[in-house]
């Protein structure tokens, strides 16, 4: 009941009804609402590949590299 009383000046205000206008997003309209572009179905799947890939492969790649480094300072 506080917190509904608390809330109503700020409702009162308009305070809510302009943040959509106060954040400057674009409207969400057709191939407008992902921070990507996927008119392309063959790029997309191109970019998502190796998007994905490149997120599976650094763990191996820094391991690689640590244990050459690793194994460079006993020569």
């Amino acid at each position: 009941m506080i917190i509904a009383r608390a809330a109503r000046p700020v409702l009162a205000r308009g305070a809510i009804r302009n943040t959509r206008l106060a954040h400057g997003h674009p409207e969400n309209t057709v191939y407008n609402n992902m921070p990507f572009d996927y008119r392309n179905p063959k790029t997309f799947a191109v970019k998502i590949v190796a998007y994905c890939s490149l997120g599976f492969a650094i763990p191996f790649i820094a391991a690689a590299y640590q244990l050459n480094k690793s194994a460079g300072a006993d020569a």
